[in-house]
């Protein structure tokens, strides 16, 4: 779950124990199960959701990513020449969820730099590129079994690890805390891109674990925040937006204060639950996560084509949560990752439902745009790289497995605000989009292509239905692009549809597809 990097030195028994948070609490309880059918509700103005983000692993960034036995692989393969491209990679897909913020997995800055704050400043630049800086913002999750314990235990000679539970009796080390964390973090996120709750930047804290982690809790951990408090009120001029782990109450009462924390959260408890409901303080804040393990494992939850999320979600922001934080966007380690999912192995092969705990790429992707904000957005962009199936292509068509694996040519695009586009399209070549939104009305379908030859030709299909054969438009070279109107794909009513484009004639470059209303 949260990317410890204890470089080989914790046992899975221990990370086990992580995982739970709960362990000296009273086991939690939900509302019930929805039925088997998608939400088409959308989160209330005052609601809030969001998922961690891991990035504390260059394989991660710049690859190659190497997965044992792990499901829900990325469809992504990084560029280890462009690690930045991954960065924008994933703000696309969080774009693409409708997300309101990304939480970094904050592992410290000191002594161990591999989770540092600072390391997020590309994440940054690419959601300011992408022009989301008012959709897209940033909280801090502060991985503290990391960030405070480990860190501490590696400066004090004892290695990057649970050697000594932290003590929080001791002020010399709330630096750990707050001057190689959370300082190092509004240093590195400006205001404008800051998640905030009442106008106040927000603060996740995972853990307050006394078993393994933490000692000398009971009224040192208030203290504790009260010095972040006010040293987030001198340095950066606000007074931050905490919310705690439920042990942090048991285990420190004096936190029962709202001047202390201003909301609570119990995580989920594997293989129990996969989501919480925690009412405090007049407001409630979610966690969820869309699958954990893999079958055999003993804290196995098993995604159920997607059911497994949807109910977390249900549960948290269809139940009125102010926030709810879903576990873990790019965790390809526990496998609980939210991003589009492989599903072609670097043989070309296809990989089963049980080989990826995915029935399509951008299953999990589109079940959190369910429950976003805007569900169903009235434009909505696709990317042509990051299409749930393709296919009509011989063999040999572009690199081998450049962005993605199979026979699909991809390339670094010269189009504005857009990363990858696909090319050397054959005659018949296709894109398909599963489960894609589709507002109410007559909605169009546009095309962003570059092509200079005339007479190619393109057709949609809506749900297995072609649409009349249409005839691109020659820009006048392979790098002068335009946004074509397909037409009206239909009349609809807020609903979910296969999409597929179908090059008749090929030969043309394509960055993405987006959906716009009718005129």
């Amino acid at each position: 779950m949260k990317k410890l990097l204890l470089l080989g030195q914790v046992a899975i028994a221990m990370l086990l124990v992580s995982c739970s948070k709960n362990q000296e609490n009273e086991p939690l309880t939900h509302g019930a199960i929805k039925d088997n059918q998608f939400s088409a509700k959308s989160a209330g103005p005052n609601q809030y959701l969001g998922v961690t983000c891991g990035f504390q692993y260059s394989s991660q960034l710049s690859g190659p990513v190497t997965y044992p036995t792990h499901q829900n692989i990325s469809l992504y393969n990084p560029d280890p020449n462009n690690p930045n491209a991954t960065w924008d990679e994933w703000v696309a897909q969080l774009a693409q969820a409708g997300v309101d913020f990304v939480c970094p997995n904050l592992t410290g800055s000191q002594p161990n730099t591999n989770g540092s704050p600072a390391k997020i400043a590309p994440l940054i630049a690419a959601i300011n590129a992408r022009g989301l800086t008012s959709q897209l913002k940033l909280a801090a999750f502060d991985d503290n079994a990391a960030s405070w314990v480990a860190q501490w235990n590696m400066a004090n000679g004892r290695g990057y690890g649970y050697a000594q539970k932290f003590d929080m009796a001791d002020q010399n080390n709330w630096k750990y805390i707050y001057d190689y964390n959370y300082k190092v973090f509004f240093q590195t996120v400006p205001d404008a891109n800051r998640f905030k709750i009442n106008g106040r930047p927000v603060i996740i804290i995972w853990t307050g674990n006394t078993v393994t982690f933490l000692t000398n809790m009971n009224g040192n951990a208030s203290q504790a925040l009260t010095y972040v408090r006010q040293k987030c009120q001198a340095d950066f001029g606000f007074n931050p937006y905490i919310i705690l782990s439920q042990d942090f109450f048991t285990n420190d009462p004096t936190c029962n204060n709202p001047g202390i924390a201003d909301g609570k959260e119990s995580w989920f408890t594997p293989p129990v639950n996969s989501y919480s409901l925690t009412a405090w303080n007049n407001t409630s804040i979610g966690v969820a996560v869309p699958q954990f393990q893999h079958s055999g494992v003993g804290s196995y939850l098993n995604p159920n084509h997607g059911q497994l999320f949807e109910n977390g979600l249900n549960g948290t922001v269809e139940s009125g949560a102010l926030l709810t934080l879903c576990e873990g966007f790019t965790d390809y380690e526990e496998e609980a990752a939210m991003w589009r999912a492989r599903n072609i192995d670097n043989n070309g092969s296809a990989l089963s439902y049980s080989q990826t705990g995915y029935d399509y790429p951008n299953q999990r992707i589109n079940i959190l745009r369910r429950h976003s904000h805007s569900p169903f957005p009235s434009t909505f962009r696709l990317e042509a790289e990051g299409c749930d199936n393709f296919g009509g292509a011989n063999g040999g068509n572009g690199k081998v497995n450049f962005y993605r694996n199979g026979n699909i040519a991809i390339a670094a695009t010269s189009d504005n605000n857009g990363a990858f586009q696909i090319g050397w399209i054959q005659n018949n070549e296709w894109l398909e989009w599963q489960e894609v939104p589709v507002a109410t009305g007559t909605p169009h379908l546009q095309i962003r292509v570059a092509n200079p030859n005339n007479n190619m030709r393109a057709h949609l299909e809506i749900d297995g239905v072609a649409k009349p054969d249409v005839t691109l438009p020659n820009t006048g070279s392979w790098s002068t692009w335009t946004t074509f109107d397909m037409g009206s794909i239909g009349s609809f009513t807020n609903s979910y549809h296969k999409i597929r484009i179908v090059f008749n004639t090929g030969n043309v470059n394509v960055n993405w597809i987006q959906l716009v209303p009718g005129s």
